[in-house]
């Protein structure tokens, strides 16, 4: 059998008291990431795992074109659109 797509992806696992909910995203789902300071609307393209403690991860997006980080511990919030 032949690979024809390999896609990364990320599970996001949300809990709020006993609700729970997870997400599936992948390379090139459209995204709305909520931090503190804005709400960001882009393509999710991957995610930046730190090699050392003291680092932070990244999550990268697309946004008009453009390349987007955000770290982690900035995010509120993330939903697929």
């Amino acid at each position: 059998m032949d690979i024809t797509s390999l896609l990364p992806g990320v599970k996001i696992v949300k809990e709020d008291g006993e609700v729970k909910e997870e997400v599936f995203i992948s390379q090139g789902d459209k995204i709305k990431v909520t931090t503190a300071d804005e709400t960001i609307t882009g393509t999710f393209m991957l995610v930046e795992f730190a090699r050392y403690s003291e680092e932070d991860d990244i999550l990268h997006m697309v946004r008009d074109d453009e390349g987007f980080a955000v770290q982690f511990d900035q995010i509120i919030d993330i939903v697929k659109l």
